[in-house]
């Protein structure tokens, strides 16, 4: 396995990215009449959205 890593990190770190880029890219095709949302707002969400699932694998990971 590539640097030793567990096929289940890269699992991890694919929903950790995916999650939150479609969360955003969703709410820019339902907002798309209003010109999507801002760049601003896209960070801030996608932080938000990161953040919690990071904190949902981690609670899964912990309870077996």
């Amino acid at each position: 396995m590539l640097l030793g890593l567990d096929v289940t990190i890269w699992k991890i770190m694919l929903v950790l990215m995916l999650v939150p880029t479609l969360s955003v890219a969703i709410l820019n095709v339902i907002f798309r009449k209003r010109g999507g949302i801002g760049v601003g707002w896209g960070g801030v969400i996608f932080v938000l959205m990161a953040g919690i699932v990071a904190l949902v694998i981690i609670l899964a990971r912990l309870h077996p």
